[in-house]
């Protein structure tokens, strides 16, 4: 490797996708926006179909139709509304379209072409959809449009994976929102990668799941190890250097080493989406075994101490994973703790115009 390697399991992603299918009877709509959380949108759809999915959800109209590029018979979701001005995309393209304000659904049925459409309803997020007291009216004014098929309707829970209360109460908020109307035929989703290991409420038919296909669980109901990271990624040394006690490296010298000590430099930065607050809390594993960073990320560059260690130029780093004898590990949640932020974050940052994208079969 140069700069470094980021591995993607193919086994990982169908053992979730399968583990995600015994839990749910609903149908997975994978979500695959921001290059599918950082695993590559292309990969992971052509991996995802493989495996029996056939529902995908995007946020950009781009994301689209790479997606669509990729297959002609699966189903795409934008999961909100675009500009007017992509309505001719919509349908060239054949793909499903969240809606909820009335203008825009005007938009669509006042054109030639045909759309699928979901309606959203906003049960808490206040974000996107119409409010349970307007979904009669836009529902009926769907319906009044030749053009339009309503294919499903919809919510987006807020707290899901912190507070299964306050998700209950969005769920009977949607449940009464739909009373007057019948759903037999239409895609009831919902549910995200937490709600979908404890809502069972029987109105629901699809689940979008996103960080949980990629290996990670957030719901507040245990999942124990059942879901596998698909991802890792590891890089090399590329330079090793003795430092004095006294001595700071890196910008700002914000760390003067107590000792004297033995530095070797990564050649992987926030450039490359490792985020630069890692440091002071920050690691990774050399020779199995645990190595704290050593001053400031930098865009290029992390600096980490190997004192006590026999290493050399080119051995193996990792950020992100498992050691080599698998004693050891860093997972996104341990970075996302390193920099006060979360899992999402940390992924949909991670870029691969410099590191280099490897399948894997384990």
């Amino acid at each position: 490797m140069d700069r470094g390697n980021i591995y993607v399991s193919k086994k990982n992603l169908e053992h979730n996708l399968d583990y995600l299918r015994n839990i749910t009877s609903k149908e997975l709509c994978v979500v695959v926006k921001a290059n599918a959380y950082g695993h590559d949108i292309g990969w992971t759809v052509r991996t995802a179909i493989s495996s029996g999915v056939n529902w995908f959800a995007v946020a950009a109209i781009d994301e689209a139709i790479l997606v669509r590029s990729i297959s002609d018979d699966i189903r795409i979701l934008l999961l909100s509304e675009p500009t007017s001005t992509e309505l001719e995309k919509l349908a060239f393209y054949n793909i499903d379209t969240t809606v909820y304000n009335q203008k825009f659904i005007e938009d669509l049925g006042n054109t030639k072409d045909s759309f699928k459409v979901h309606l959203k309803i906003d049960t808490g997020m206040h974000r996107l959809g119409c409010s349970p007291e307007k979904f009669e009216a836009l529902y009926t004014k769907i319906l009044s449009f030749k053009n339009l098929s309503l294919e499903g309707v919809c919510t987006h829970f807020p707290v899901a994976d912190t507070d299964t209360e306050q998700t209950s109460q969005s769920i009977e908020i949607f449940k009464k929102t739909l009373s007057n109307v019948n759903t037999d035929n239409l895609l009831v989703h919902a549910d995200n990668s937490a709600s979908t290991t404890y809502n069972n409420e029987k109105i629901f038919n699809m689940t979008r799941v996103g960080l949980s296909a990629y290996g990670y669980s957030v719901s507040p109901v245990s999942t124990g190890d059942k879901l596998k990271p698909v991802m890792e990624i590891k890089t090399r040394i590329s330079n090793i250097q003795h430092r004095k006690k006294g001595e700071a490296v890196s910008y700002g010298k914000a760390h003067t080493l107590e000792k004297d000590s033995l530095i070797a430099t990564a050649p992987i930065g926030y450039g490359d989406g490792y985020p630069w607050n890692s440091f002071p809390e920050g690691k990774v594993i050399v020779n199995n075994q645990f190595c704290k960073l050593i001053g400031r990320v930098t865009m290029d560059q992390i600096l980490f101490d190997v004192s006590n260690l026999e290493i050399e130029i080119d051995d193996e780093v990792t950020v992100l994973g498992t050691s080599l004898d698998k004693s050891l590990s860093i997972s996104i949640k341990d970075i996302a703790e390193w920099n006060n932020t979360i899992e999402w974050e940390i992924l949909t940052n991670i870029k691969d115009n410099r590191l280099i994208r490897i399948e894997i079969d384990n």
